[in-house]
């Protein structure tokens, strides 16, 4: 398994260690299952059957953080373009082999399987610039 944490920004026991020292009420058998199974699908899909990603629609409409945020949720690759979209379909275009086959899955794969291949040569190219640069894109 430790070969599948190279695809990771931050190792999932710096994550899990982070999330334990700021919560005051985390519980470690718990948090590191969901911290690394939900938040991080670093356990490879053994814990949570989807992964928890999401677009900036969905955090938008679930959350308040993209208030007062500079970045357009409608628009996905775009410079004023909400990094979480670009983000969000270039990780399901990585995994597509590792998802296509998952229920839970299948209405958002659709959505990639129509998408052409100007349009995600676009998401690929702003996905990568922002995970070069994460420093520059902050609400």
């Amino acid at each position: 398994m430790k070969e599948h944490y190279n695809q990771f920004l931050f190792h999932p026991d710096e994550v899990d260690s982070w999330y334990l020292g700021i919560y005051i009420d985390a519980i470690e058998w718990v948090e590191i299952t969901n911290t690394r199974g939900m938040s991080q699908y670093a356990d490879g899909g053994i814990v949570a059957t989807k992964p928890y990603v999401s677009s900036g629609s969905y955090i938008n409409k679930m959350s308040d953080y993209c208030t007062g945020c500079h970045y357009k949720i409608s628009k996905k690759v775009e410079e004023d373009s909400c990094p979480f979209n670009s983000l969000y379909w270039n990780f399901l275009d990585e995994k597509r082999d590792f998802f296509k086959d998952n229920h839970r899955m299948a209405m958002m794969m659709s959505m990639l399987e129509k998408k052409s291949t100007d349009e995600m040569n676009a998401i690929r190219e702003r996905a990568s610039n922002i995970l070069k640069n994460l420093d520059n894109f902050q609400c």
